[in-house]
């Protein structure tokens, strides 16, 4: 027998299914799926504005440092190579 999820408030489902879903978009125009995503995207922007305001966690800023870090080095090398 399949090992089966719960849901948080349903019946069991389970684990394998393969069911596809859709939000609606399959008979659109390429022009109206083109707006629908233009509508998602601003839609999640405004959800998500505040969340953007706030300053990155330490391990996030380390973390972009130690890339520019080795970025700005391979830039160097790069160059170098160039002369």
């Amino acid at each position: 027998m399949p090992k089966r999820l719960h849901q948080g408030n349903g019946p069991p489902y389970p684990a394998n299914r393969h069911s596809a879903w859709s939000i609606g978009s399959n008979g659109l125009t390429a022009a109206g799926q083109n707006e629908l995503l233009k509508h998602i995207g601003r839609q999640l922007q405004a959800d998500y504005q505040d969340v953007l305001k706030e300053p990155a966690p330490d391990r996030i800023r380390d973390l972009v440092r130690m890339l520019e870090s080795r970025s700005d080095r391979q830039d160097d090398h790069a160059d170098g190579e160039d002369l």
